[in-house]
């Protein structure tokens, strides 16, 4: 049995002779909608000769269901975008809604994880694996040369309690310790103006009595990384499994790699543990201890290294004075 087909003129594409009817049957329906009220409220319309009330109750009639006939394809199209659009709206709404039960549950400090993803909006933050500033990286200021230079980037969290603590150090009445807090909270100003680093405040507290502790369990339930020169707050992270960047491993891994038998020229400045040892300095910070060389301070000798030390007080050099190498009497 041959199957017909003809062509649907809303999509344009050829359907089936069952869907053909199903597609009269629809349009039918919708022209008997508009007939039989128009045929009820006719009844209203007098006799206009030559036409009597009857013709002209089933003209009104017949142009009303022809209308409804032909506006069935319109129709079923606004009722289809329209059905698509609510549905749309219902479900971004119930999505955005869950989210941000769970992520009031994660600020509440209750033990909700939130999905790793690119971007998890908590609150009124959008964060993508976030910095957390610890104290003393805003006090020790290298941060602010570090962001400057776009090796960081991102979401930087800084948590109110850690702002606590800045302004305790600020109130000090230790002039050094209050001229670098103070200098803290300029850092923050200009880590604002950083390009491609969003500084946000952290305003909820952390069920917890010391900073530190606060900071791990912050960064756990984030999971962020957290920003810091303190070597014993870095250590007790390591141990709960979270992230620490440490500005003081930065630095001592930029320092000068020098190898066994390279020679290099350095002032010795002070004697070492022994009254054998010169202690001299790169102009990286490191330290070179010279043997032999308690005998040349406050003069500039050439050191052959022996070995290098790496320990997490910095990097040291360990060398011994070339014996045709003549020393330089530094003056001032």
């Amino acid at each position: 049995m041959p199957q017909f087909r003809t062509m649907n003129r809303v999509s344009g594409r050829r359907i089936s002779y069952p869907k053909v009817s199903l597609w009269l049957a629809l349009r039918l329906a919708i022209a008997i909608l508009f007939a039989l009220p128009t045929f009820i409220f006719s009844e209203v319309v007098p006799d206009i000769p030559p036409f009597s009330r009857t013709w002209l109750r089933v003209a009104i009639t017949l142009w009303f269901g022809l209308l409804g006939y032909g506006v069935f394809p319109d129709l079923a199209r606004w009722a289809s975008f329209s059905t698509i659009n609510l549905s749309n709206a219902m479900i971004a709404r119930v999505s955005n809604e869950v989210m941000s039960q769970m992520m009031r549950l994660n600020r509440q400090g209750q033990s909700v994880v939130a999905p790793l993803s690119v971007q998890s909006p908590i609150g009124g933050v959008s964060v993508s694996l976030p910095l957390i500033l610890d104290t003393s990286a805003i006090i020790d200021g290298r941060i602010l040369d570090i962001a400057r230079t776009g090796f960081i980037f991102g979401t930087l969290l800084i948590p109110t309690f850690v702002l606590t603590e800045l302004q305790q150090v600020a109130d000090s009445s230790d002039y050094l310790k209050r001229t670098r807090g103070r200098r803290g909270f300029e850092l923050i100003d200009e880590l604002k103006k950083t390009r491609g680093l969003r500084v946000e405040i952290w305003d909820n507290d952390v069920a917890s009595k010391q900073v530190d502790d606060k900071l791990i369990k912050l960064a756990k339930n984030l999971h962020g990384r957290i920003i810091t020169t303190d070597y014993n707050l870095n250590r007790v992270a390591v141990l709960h499994g979270t992230q620490v960047l440490n500005i003081n491993d930065l630095a001592n891994s930029l320092k000068t790699v020098a190898v066994p038998g390279e020679k290099i020229s350095t002032r010795l400045l002070h004697l070492g543990k022994d009254s054998k040892q010169g202690v001299g300095y790169l102009n990286d910070g490191t330290m070179i201890v010279v043997e032999d060389g308690g005998e040349k301070i406050g003069s500039e000798v050439t050191a052959e290294v022996t070995r290098m030390l790496q320990s997490s007080a910095g990097r040291m050099i360990f060398a011994k004075i070339n014996p045709g190498s003549k020393s330089k009497i530094a003056t001032s």
